[in-house]
């Protein structure tokens, strides 16, 4: 038996010649039947309006029970294939022989473009700068199965044809291959990527790929020399030259392009063009070269400096429509050519296939064991160890391409697709909703202790995390931090963490300054923070301890950063930046919206208490003054209503009243009209705390308790506008499902910024022209 047993049919279609492209209209071809279908370009639109339309059904259907999205395609692409040909002559005439070869080529070009944008985001370099740990889980994740894959595959060698045996090899390393892109694209699709699993995930994913790649290289070389010899030679030396080539000629030219760049900017549009033209013509390469389309778009996006203003701009143009549109379109094609009839009757028929069968369960096994293992022996936790197996055993886009690959060059017949596309179909269904199980997040940022500043001892350390997104946020943090009296018996650890968006790579970065002293590229990004906060912990010897650490992930991932290290570190509170700042005379400077989406999801989902400081500028003056040795006077106003978040308020408060600079007035808005949505818990709390203070802090003239009666919303506001230009800093709670209380009621209708509370956002806005600073606390929830 040579080759794979399929069944030899004889079919005659007829297509016209020269094609018909476009359309002539609606109205002219009304009267000829189907007449839709003889035009390449409406049918094109009519087979990607219905793929969409049916995998976004799909999709919602599923989503809720934790399918992914590849999942939802490759259903798609099953409802739509060839399984059901028989039984349905529409579909067959909607998927005929010349409109495949349309649609091929045009999801072709979506994955050649998809592996160009992946190889742009993908650090060849992290696979020498990542720890020992994801060395240890990675590299023998690919070559434990790839040496039980072979080993098996020898002793079932019966049955099979020389030419089955030499395929074997090839089958063997793309069935233990461990795919890069494929586990980013699923650690972002369960918002895991920044997490700490995630960047071990990822890092073990790039040093497991690489090895992949050269394994597949290695086995397709090997198959195709031993098939012809003069083709593989020339295969190999197309290769090489391409190697050469963009080693020695493209990259030099991006280097030199990327010099010329200012700094800051992206690259030209016509630099992007030609980058982008480059690219096609290097599949053209590729292909004469005797290599697959897609290699010659993969070395040059290797080629491309990681991070760079041309990476961003390629990433940016192209990355939303590829991954949104083109690779769907992809996933489906391929999953079209799967024919679900054949399944049985080739496992049952051909040895081929079920000797392929038997090493993908072996591989898997294999693999899966031997990440557990060696995860369990890097020290992490069981259920930690269990998700990484399932992470690094994922298969996706890309296995599914190197299956439809082989099918079309006849090293697996369609029986063996049918198995492989199930089986990848299960692992990228369950996969997912079982991750989903093990990783709790709310467990992972939960915490059965009191982690505020009330709940604080009196003479325990006061552990701040400063969360720093722009330079401008650095001395209003340090200036807070200073006035909240620092000394060898109530000594102040500062954790600053700075926050830079993730941009044209898909690896995230997490940096500890005090282990990796090593900078950065040219020079380290957090630069003016190392730097400011090492020299407030001199000013402060002994008293002070700063760590600084750099957190390089997206946006919508920042908040699991934040919440980790505040766990790790113990923290009783997280300081925000808030996301408007200001010029001198009061006006909006900047905006920044996804600073805002940041800090909402943090207060949140924070493991301690959070505070956001709107700086208004008055705060980095201060700062400057104290830092060059003039005495200064700093007035504090807190706003007392009650509740909790009033009550962490107040606790801050008295460490400020410590500081002999500072001159502290605490207010006490009560009302006449009891507050009925109040527990009498809550009112004894609120009177111990007031109690406590006035034990604690008064009887210096410096501190100040007044108490006064407001009505309603409207009186209180306006004391606040009598009050605020009478101080540099005004303290608040944030007073989260208090709106109702009599002293605010009538407010929460023009309360811009949610997050700032309604006395907070009152104060913020440009309804008062002030330059008075404010800081809104939450207690821990």
């Amino acid at each position: 038996m040579e080759s794979n047993s399929e069944f030899n049919l004889t079919t005659v279609t007829c297509t016209f010649h020269p094609p018909f492209v476009n359309s002539d209209g609606l109205w002219t071809n009304i009267h000829r039947h189907q007449w839709w279908l003889n035009n390449s370009l409406p049918l094109l639109e009519l087979q990607l309006v219905l793929f969409c339309f049916f995998m976004a059904i799909i999709h919602f259907l599923l989503k809720r029970s934790g399918v992914s999205k590849i999942s939802s395609q490759i259903i798609t692409g099953l409802i739509f294939g060839c399984s059901w040909g028989k039984l349905d002559k529409g579909k067959f005439k909607l998927f005929r022989v010349e409109s495949e070869e349309i649609l091929g080529l045009f999801s072709y070009f979506a994955y050649m473009l998809f592996m160009f944008i992946t190889a742009v985001k993908m650090d060849v370099s992290m696979t020498m700068k990542t720890g020992k740990r994801a060395w240890i889980i990675g590299l023998p994740s690919i070559l434990m199965p790839l040496t039980c894959g072979l080993l098996v595959s020898s002793f079932l060698l019966e049955g099979l044809t020389i030419s089955e045996i030499r395929k074997l090899p090839l089958m063997v390393s793309m069935q233990s291959m461990i795919s890069f892109p494929v586990i980013a694209c699923l650690l972002n699709e369960l918002k895991i990527v920044s997490t700490e699993l995630g960047r071990l995930g990822l890092s073990s994913a790039l040093v497991a790929d690489m090895f992949s790649q050269c394994a597949v290289a290695i086995a397709n070389q090997i198959r195709i020399s031993r098939k012809n010899a003069g083709k593989g030679y020339y295969s190999i030396g197309g290769l090489c030259v391409q190697v050469f080539m963009v080693s020695f000629l493209f990259r030099p030219a991006v280097l030199w392009i990327m010099k010329q760049t200012p700094e800051g900017k992206p690259a030209s549009r016509s630099t992007t063009q030609t980058v982008f033209l480059v690219v096609l013509l290097s599949a053209v390469t590729s292909t004469l070269l005797g290599q697959p389309a897609v290699v010659g778009p993969y070395l040059l996006g290797l080629s491309l400096t990681d991070g760079g203003p041309m990476g961003f701009s390629l990433i940016e143009k192209l990355e939303c429509f590829v991954s949104d549109f083109f690779m769907p379109v992809f996933v489906i094609t391929c999953a079209l050519q799967v024919d679900l009839s054949q399944i049985l009757l080739v496992a049952v028929v051909d040895d081929y296939t079920r000797v392929n069968i038997i090493l993908a369960f072996v591989t898997y096994v294999t693999q899966f064991f031997c990440t557990f293992l060696t995860s369990l022996y890097c020290q992490l936790s069981f259920r930690d160890s269990l998700m990484l197996s399932l992470i690094l055993g994922s298969k996706g886009v890309v296995e599914l391409s190197f299956c439809t690959l082989f099918t079309e060059y006849n090293i697996i017949s369609r029986g063996i697709l049918a198995w492989f596309t199930v089986f990848l179909l299960l692992i990228a269904t369950f996969v997912p909703i079982m991750l989903k199980c093990l990783n709790d997040i709310s467990k992972l940022q939960a915490s059965n202790q009191n982690r505020n500043i009330m709940h604080l001892s009196q003479n325990s350390e006061f552990r701040v995390l400063a969360c720093v997104h722009k330079n401008e946020n650095i001395y209003g943090f340090i200036h807070l931090l200073n006035i909240s009296c620092p000394t060898l018996e109530n000594p102040v650890a500062v954790y600053a963490l700075h926050l830079i968006e993730l941009v044209g790579r898909t690896t995230p970065v997490f940096i500890s300054h005090r282990i990796e002293n090593k900078p950065i590229g040219d020079q380290t990004y957090s630069e003016n923070m190392l730097l400011s906060f090492d020299h407030f912990e001199k000013d402060n010897s002994g008293s002070v301890y700063a760590e600084c650490f750099t957190s390089i992930s997206p946006h919508k991932f920042m908040h699991n950063d934040i919440c980790k290290l505040a766990m790790d570190k113990i923290t009783s509170l997280i300081i925000l930046p808030f996301h408007i700042t200001w010029t001198s005379d009061g006006l909006i400077d900047q905006e920044d919206n996804t600073m805002r989406n940041l800090n909402c999801c943090v207060i949140e989902k924070a493991p301690c208490s959070v505070a956001i400081l709107a700086d208004k500028g008055h705060l980095g003056s201060i700062a400057s003054m104290a830092s060059s040795g003039v005495k200064c006077e700093y007035t504090v106003c807190v706003i007392y209503m009650g509740g909790s978040d009033d009550r962490e308020a107040i606790s801050f408060a008295k460490r400020l009243a410590k500081d002999i600079k500072i001159e502290l007035t605490v207010l006490k808005l009560g009302s006449s009209v009891e507050d009925n949505g109040t527990s009498k818990w809550e009112k004894m709390l609120d009177s111990e705390v007031i109690k406590d203070f006035k034990m604690t802090c008064l009887g210096d003239g410096r501190v100040k308790f007044l108490e006064e009666v407001s009505e309603d919303g409207p009186q209180t506001a306006l004391r606040l506008r009598e009050l605020v230009n009478d101080f540099d800093l005004m303290i608040v709670g944030r007073r989260k499902g208090m709106e109702s209380s009599p002293q605010t009621s009538g407010l929460s209708e023009w309360n811009e910024f949610p997050e700032l509370g309604i006395l907070g956002d009152l104060i913020a806005s440009l309804d008062i022209n002030t330059r008075t600073s404010v800081l809104v606390i939450q207690q821990q929830k």
